[in-house]
This record gives C-alpha cells, structure tokens and sequence, in this order.
C-alpha cells in the first residue's frame, strides 16, 4: 500500500474568494462581447462605406458609358445614312450617265438616219426603204420588227400609197405567206403610207413587236411599195430572215 494512501487532504473552502473570481469572469466577458461588438460594427461600417462607394463609383461609370455608347449609336446611325445617301446619289448618277448615254446614242442614229435620206449615198430619185432592223423579243417566237419607207426627189411631193409585209416560211414541210398585219399584237394598221420625206413603221424610234406561229419556219421578208399618188411607182424587196436577225445583234452589241 502507498504510504500516503491513508491520508485525507483538506482543501481550504473561500466562498468570497470564489464569488470574486465569477463578477470577474462576467465582467471581463462582458468586456470582450462589448468590444468584439464595438470591433465588428466598426468594421462593418467601414466596409459598407467601401461597398458603397464603389457602388456610386460603378454607377457613375455605368451612366458615362451608356451616355458614350449612345453617342457612339448616334455618330454609327449618321454614318450609315450619309453613307446610303453617298451610294443612293452615286447611283443616281450612274442613272443619268447611263441615260444620256442611250440618248445621245438614239440621236447620232437619227441624225444617220437623217442624212441617208437627205444626201443619200444611191442619188438615184424615187422611193425605196431607207431601213430595216430585225431583232428577237424577249418571249419565245416573239420578233421585232421597224421598217423605214422614204423618198429621194428634188421636189418631194406628198405621196400616198400601200405597203405590205409578209414572212415566207414553211410549216410541217409545206410553204406558207403569212402578212405580218395578222401578226401585230396592236390594232395598229401598217399597210398604208403616206408621207412627204419618210414614213417610219410603225415610229421613229419604237419597234414592231409580233409572234410567228408555233411550228412556222421564217426563211425571208417580203417588203412590197406601191406608190399610188405623188408619183407612180411599185416595188418590192426581199430580206433574209436569219442574216437580218444576225446583223441587227450585232449592231445592238456594237451600239451598246
């Protein structure tokens, strides 16, 4: 047995001592919560103080730009509008070059036109047909077709008369006349002249527009002039259907 396990120990009781040790644990924590609290809404202060600072500084930066970037909307939307202005003016120009252009090149046609009936190269008097054009339409089987009639003389009377065109052709193997009055898809009749110097079919300047048949075969054009009053004369001539075609494309891609 250990030689001290027989003995008691007296530990002395203070119930004053051990009171004065609580109030002071309360005290001292009450002293910490206070301080903790203290510390910690001081902090917070500050750090909300930051955030929000930070906060008006983001918004101010926000609105500066939004305010550029409607400015830089604003300078994009001028830009395109004069830009589609720019191309818009452009392009009217081309227009109008363009248009002068077919102008200027539709007058140096008639003033050729023109001088061929007023010092014609063939000085021989009398009539005759001062120009033929034939060309393809826009549409499948569809012609067009302008005819020039004029009158070379020292005194040029008025003179009426009668004019007739027909296309030569066949059709399933069988020869076939077709006046091309039966063709014409206006009421325009061109089968009567009347004229002092010319007298163009059916103007000056606009096209014949017709339809052959579907299955007819045009091989040549019959001009026939009979000239009933002024003077007396009566003629006829014959133009090849696909050399006519092929010579008037030609001039149109020459002349364009």
């Amino acid at each position: 047995m250990h030689p001290d396990s027989g003995k008691l120990r007296v530990i002395r009781h203070d119930p004053k001592r051990d009171q004065l040790i609580r109030i002071f644990l309360l005290v001292f924590i009450a002293l910490l919560g206070g301080f903790a609290y203290w510390y910690g809404g001081n902090h917070a202060g500050q750090n909300l103080d930051q955030v929000q600072q930070q906060n008006i500084s983001l918004e101010s930066r926000a609105r500066v730009l939004q305010e550029e970037n409607s400015e830089l909307r604003q300078r994009l939307g001028i830009l395109e509008s004069a830009s589609k202005m720019d191309r818009e003016a452009v392009n009217n120009v081309r227009l109008l070059v363009k248009k002068l252009e077919e102008e200027k090149e539709q007058l140096h046609k008639e003033l050729t036109f023109f001088k061929s009936i007023l010092a014609p190269e063939d000085m021989s008097t009398g009539v005759r047909v001062a120009g033929f054009s034939l060309l393809e339409g826009n549409a499948s089987g569809q012609y067009r077709l302008r005819l020039v009639i004029s009158q070379v003389a020292r005194s040029n009377p008025f003179l009426k008369g009668t004019l007739s065109v027909s296309l030569i052709g066949e059709k399933d193997g069988k020869a076939q006349i077709i006046p091309l009055q039966e063709l014409i898809e206006s009421d325009q009749v061109i089968t009567r002249l009347g004229f002092r110097y010319f007298q163009a079919l059916p103007s000056d300047r606009e096209y014949l527009d017709f339809n052959i048949p579907e299955g007819f075969q045009p091989a040549e054009v019959k001009v026939m002039v009979q000239i009933t009053s002024g003077i007396r004369q009566s003629f006829e001539q014959i133009y090849q259907w696909d050399k006519e075609l092929v010579a008037d494309v030609r001039q149109e891609q020459n002349s364009g």
